[in-house]
């Protein structure tokens, strides 16, 4: 089974990725040209010790960290958090906060797409499933010991429609900075 999942996905590599593509279609024709199509290439692979073809993991960087780096970059969100705002007056602080405010909810928009949980406005009656999911519906307040069929909504709830983050292509030394430090020459 992991053959046929590596065919596609090189499938689609070659297909979609003309760089990558040219690369095979050259290393296919050098296997070609060896004595038996380079069948003694593919057996001395196969019998060496699998410790031997181990082949290095791609750096590999947290979706946390991958998240903040987008909301760093589009929204400065991490420096709004790091600045000591208490010296500015609330007006500064207001206006500053509607461009990280639209910026990051852009980009989170666009990366997870958020929608409700329960659909309804805050403080109306919604109608409960039989069997509650706590991980999706949290009772709060004085709740018995049976489900209620009907509940006053205090928050709808979050839920991720997609989860479309980039991909690092960094190296392993660096997938930890967020942001890369700016000087002028």
């Amino acid at each position: 089974m992991g053959r046929f999942i590596l065919a596609w996905k090189l499938l689609f590599k070659v297909l979609f990725n003309g760089n990558f593509a040219r690369k095979v279609g050259a290393w296919y024709e050098r296997q070609k040209q060896l004595p038996g199509g380079g069948a003694e290439v593919v057996r001395a692979v196969e019998t060496q010790a699998p410790a031997t073809l181990a082949i290095a993991p791609a750096p590999v960087r947290s979706d946390a960290l991958a998240l903040l780096a987008v909301l760093q970059r589009e929204a400065r969100l991490v420096d709004f958090l790091k600045e000591d705002i208490s010296a500015y007056a609330d007006a500064q602080i207001g206006a500053a906060v509607r461009d990280v405010h639209r910026d990051a909810s852009s980009a989170i928009e666009r990366m997870l797409a958020l929608r409700p949980l329960l659909e309804g406005a805050e403080g109306s009656e919604v109608t409960l499933p039989t069997k509650i999911d706590p991980a999706k519906i949290r009772l709060i307040g004085n709740v018995g010991a049976s489900t209620p069929n009907k509940a006053r909504l205090t928050h709808g709830g979050w839920q991720a429609t997609k989860v479309e983050l980039p991909q690092y292509t960094g190296t392993a030394d660096v997938a930890k900075v967020v942001a890369p430090a700016e000087v002028e020459g």
